[in-house]
């Protein structure tokens, strides 16, 4: 039987995890402080990491809140932001976990054609004239699920458009910090810092385990999702919390990043490579970083039933659909040419032959 190659989720491989240094994090955050750890409350988040967290973001320390993931965080922002009627916009395509939990709390998603450099301005206009969104969702580094990035001048358009209209921008981030090449573009909350959710999680970065997600926002909307948030989980997992700050105050941050970057380069290159070798008539994304490179198949690849088709070659792929909300001008969205191709998790050996399985996928009738 064929070994499974699977091209579906974005998540670190078991030798990304710094798992002796982690160990070392929770037995320091347990031994020093037990009474706060161990116990409910510090609903904001456990205090020294949003003292770490706001002194990288140069904010205070009320305008930073710690969650169990930032998927959480979206939820909540979520849940306050979204009234009935409202309407959400995002990329095109986005995240699909982001997409399920706005139309979960009642919005409209509306999708916002993605370009090599990021949203599209002039559709992001079109569609500001007909609604104005309860927020914006982007990915700006390395999107998932496109791997796209936000140009510096798109930013400021959109930071401009957010301020002249008075929707929020929801900027996540998870993927910033793994840069494998070029010079990274300022935040979007330089540009309009009272409209501008920055939110990122440790996940890629340490561990998705852990569940410890933040966002940097202004206090005002800060205290308000604390608030929600107390009355839906009462408090934060802090031990997970306090593991973290203590990885940061030790400086050990930085050199894990280093150490990732190297185990995922040579990845990132390979499937890269795959790509333009395999799939030469295919529009890719082909990002400076992060976790995935994505394709759009011609219009005459043979995409009938690929999903399973690939499962029978011994090829996970993750279906186009999610990936799409509703269109911003009501025309189709070619959801089933595009595949999503994470490449953190597999070997240089498993993306070659998992990107030459795809490629004859295309041509088989």
């Amino acid at each position: 039987m064929t070994d499974a190659i699977v091209f579906t989720r974005g998540v670190p491989p078991p030798e990304a995890f710094p798992t002796k240094q982690l160990a070392e994090c929770f037995d320091a955050a347990l031994e020093r402080d037990p009474s706060v750890v161990l116990q409910y409350g510090q609903q904001q988040g456990y205090q020294p990491l949003r003292h770490e967290l706001a002194r990288e973001y140069g904010v205070s320390e009320a305008e930073v809140l710690v969650g169990n993931g930032s998927l959480q965080l979206q939820d909540l922002v979520a849940a306050n932001l979204i009234h009935p009627g409202a309407v959400v916009f995002t990329e095109q395509p986005s995240y699909d976990r982001a997409i399920t939990t706005f139309r979960r709390r009642g919005a409209r998603v509306i999708g916002i054609p993605l370009e090599s450099d990021g949203i599209s301005i002039e559709a992001l206009e079109f569609a500001l004239k007909r609604n104005v969104p309860a927020f914006l969702y982007l990915v700006p580094d390395f999107q998932n699920p496109a791997g796209a990035t936000l140009s510096l001048e798109k930013r400021r358009r959109v930071a401009e458009l957010a301020e002249k209209y008075g929707f929020w921008v929801i900027e996540d981030v998870p993927y910033r910090k793994l840069r494998f090449r070029g010079e990274e573009a300022p935040l979007l909350r330089q540009f309009a810092p009272s409209r501008v959710m920055t939110m990122s999680s440790f996940s890629k970065l340490l561990s998705p385990g852990l569940r410890v997600g933040f966002m940097i926002a202004p206090a005002e909307l800060i205290k308000g999702l604390t608030k929600l948030g107390e009355d839906t989980y009462l408090s934060p997992v802090l031990p997970s919390q306090a593991a973290v700050a203590e990885y940061l105050r030790r400086g050990w941050l930085q050199p894990n990043i280093d150490r990732l970057k190297a185990l995922y380069r040579p990845r990132w290159e390979t499937m890269a490579n795959a790509v333009r070798r395999e799939l030469p008539e295919a529009q890719a994304f082909i990002p400076d970083g992060g976790f995935f490179v994505s394709v759009m198949l011609p219009e005459h690849a043979h995409t009938e039933n690929l999903i399973g088709r690939a499962k029978d070659a011994g090829l996970v792929l993750t279906p186009g659909g999610p990936f799409f909300a509703d269109p911003h001008d009501g025309m189709a969205v070619p959801s089933d040419r595009f595949v999503r191709l994470p490449f953190c998790a597999l070997t240089p050996d498993q993306i070659n032959e998992g990107v030459r399985r795809l490629a004859g996928l295309l041509h088989a009738r």
